[in-house]
């Protein structure tokens, strides 16, 4: 019988190194990283801002990888980048953990 193939672990010192290389990047004004379940491990953010605020994009993912998926089953999300006049808005799943962050829009489309 086939098994899942295997993730690799994240553990607190990958999600420690990951924070802090994208906190020192200029214009990030919050980071919040997600673990497997979508809950918030790690961020700028007082917890319930980092709750509320991971739960409105998560749930625009789910929304746009089921329309992705009805595309091309076989296709996944790699980012998602949304932008304001003045905010941008990333969002990074990797196999266990998920970053979001929150920068200043620069006209040179900076990213993480």
């Amino acid at each position: 019988m086939f098994s899942a193939p295997e993730r690799p672990l994240r553990t607190l010192r990958y999600v420690e190194k990951a924070f802090d290389l994208i906190k020192e990047r200029k214009n990030v004004r919050d980071i919040v990283i997600l673990n497997d379940a979508g809950n918030p491990v790690k961020s700028t953010m007082d917890r319930d801002d980092a709750v509320q605020f991971s739960g409105l994009f998560q749930a625009i993912r789910g929304r746009l990888e089921r329309g992705m998926a009805k595309i091309d089953p076989t296709d996944e999300l790699l980012m998602l980048r949304v932008r304001t006049k003045t905010n941008e808005v990333l969002l990074v799943p990797d196999s266990k953990i998920t970053v979001l962050v929150l920068q200043d829009a620069q006209d040179n489309f900076e990213t993480i």
